[in-house]
């Protein structure tokens, strides 16, 4: 067997494109509780500013689960493996407490049932994200097979993302009336329970064809359980751990902020006018940005993936800036009925959302990469711990997000309730939405850039790394 073959571990590339299935399981469930904030206000009976703060209490809840669950995994082992029992066991969780929450419980009066329900939710989604974020590390090690992993990760949240915009803004929203509410929510949870069962059951049965979930790539050279201790060490000894954490939490704040719900109403529904012309664009921005992410993909397999988040978040900047002048010098209400207007909001909006994607695409897999440096760093092969690190962190500030929208949109006067798309055009709502959708994306790109000056795991130095895992990986199999 020679060096290459010992020191890579692959997979058959249609296992690879199917065990990425589940990576938008969470997206689903994510894009669906944006809406967490209509439910809270127009049907648990919170105010907006209340709905805001609840959430983000909630998702500081669930970063503090996160790293409990980690430690715990990585000191587990059962016949079935680690990541498939803990998806599964989470997924079930997830779905009951939706389905409670938007089907099932739904009530004036009864803010203490939202909250418990939305506890509930954290714990079934921390429990499903430690089991499937385990999938990439342990899929493949190839530095070729890593960045095509990411690409199908972005692939399956571009087209399910697509879709649900479709069928949102095509069918649902026009079946009750272009109203957020209750009938409305009832039946994007079913979609979302359903969707998210078979995408789960596709990744199980690609994992165990792989048979990558098996106990010899759980190998740990250190002696000790793994610790609270190894969590603060990662955390202050891991230079690129601490630059990972901030290009990516920098970033996943920024987007989320940007693609809550009620910024896509602002967006769509009272600046441009017409909420439906979100979901026509939809379908060729898929396309421009399916076509975007096997390119960023190619660039990560040659060039290494640092060099690739650099170069795409260039761009990317350079995308959110152009979309910002447009609105701004453009009668935004003209631009689905004037042919030229509408054309160039097309080409924008999609260059914008690919570019978005590739940085998505090629940012996700540097952090299997700073699994196996710590493994070569001090023995310890945890990635359920790196994952939930990195999800402490990322939670605790992403958790912003929907305070952020609350507070900006309570300054244009929406207190007690949320945008709709039928309220009418302002310059407030015009710039407010403006700075949640562009501008907070280009902020969170800007802090990629900095950390990338100081992330080390480089092509060359990635390839030295692996070579190293599979000398420790052998010596550890041959005592």
């Amino acid at each position: 067997m020679n060096e290459t073959t010992t020191q890579y571990r692959r997979v058959h590339p249609v296992l690879l494109a199917l065990a990425a299935a589940s990576s938008c399981v969470n997206t689903l469930f994510v894009i669906l509780m944006t809406f967490a904030s209509y439910i809270a206000t127009g049907v648990y009976g919170a105010t907006a500013v209340l709905a805001g703060t609840i959430l983000t209490g909630s998702r500081m809840f669930d970063a503090v689960t996160d790293p409990l669950i980690g430690l715990l995994t990585d000191r587990i082992s059962t016949r079935f493996g680690r990541c498939r029992p803990l998806a599964v066991v989470g997924y079930v969780v997830t779905a009951l407490a939706v389905l409670a929450m938007f089907v099932i419980c739904p009530g004036k009066g009864k803010i203490g049932v939202f909250v418990l329900l939305y506890l509930l939710y954290i714990v079934g989604y921390t429990l499903f994200s430690v089991g499937n974020n385990m999938i990439g590390p342990i899929i493949t090690n190839d530095p070729k097979q890593r960045p095509i992993f990411g690409r199908w990760l972005s692939v399956y949240v571009t087209i399910l993302s697509t879709m649900f915009s479709v069928v949102l803004s095509k069918t649902l929203m026009p079946k009750h009336g272009y109203q957020l509410g209750l009938p409305l929510f009832k039946d994007l949870a079913w979609i979302v329970v359903i969707a998210g069962a078979v995408l789960l059951a596709i990744s199980i049965v690609a994992v165990s064809v792989a048979k990558a979930d098996r106990p010899e790539n759980y190998v740990n050279v250190k002696t000790e359980k793994v610790g609270f201790r190894d969590m603060v060490n990662l955390l202050s000894k891991n230079r690129p751990m601490q630059m990972y954490t901030i290009a990516a939490a920098s970033d996943k704040l920024a987007l989320q902020t940007a693609s809550q719900s009620s910024i896509t109403v602002m967006v769509f529904g009272i600046v441009i006018g017409n909420y439906s012309f979100n979901g026509e664009i939809s379908i060729y921005n898929m396309f421009v940005t399916l076509i975007m992410l096997f390119v960023a993909a190619k660039l990560a397999g040659d060039r290494g993936m640092k060099r690739a988040i650099i170069f795409w978040t260039r761009l990317a900047i350079v995308g959110y800036a152009v979309m910002f002048f447009f609105m701004l010098l453009t009668d935004t209400l003209s631009i689905t009925t004037v042919g030229y207007l509408r054309t160039a909001f097309i080409v924008l909006f999609c260059a914008m959302n690919a570019l978005r994607m590739a940085t998505t695409c090629v940012t996700d897999p540097l952090r299997y990469d700073v699994i196996d440096y710590e493994f070569t760093r001090t023995g310890a092969y945890m990635p359920a711990v790196v994952n939930t690190v990195y999800a402490f962190i990322d939670k605790l500030i992403s958790s912003l997000a929907t305070t952020i929208v609350a507070v900006a949109v309570s300054t244009i006067g929406y207190v007690n309730a949320m945008p709709q798309a039928t309220d009418p055009y302002s310059q407030p709502v015009f710039f407010v939405a403006m700075f949640l959708w562009l501008g907070m994306p280009v902020l969170g790109y800007v802090c990629t850039l900095i950390a990338m000056r100081f992330y080390t795991l480089d092509k060359e130095t990635m390839a030295e790394v692996q070579k190293t895992c599979a000398q420790m990986r052998a010596a550890k199999s041959d005592s």
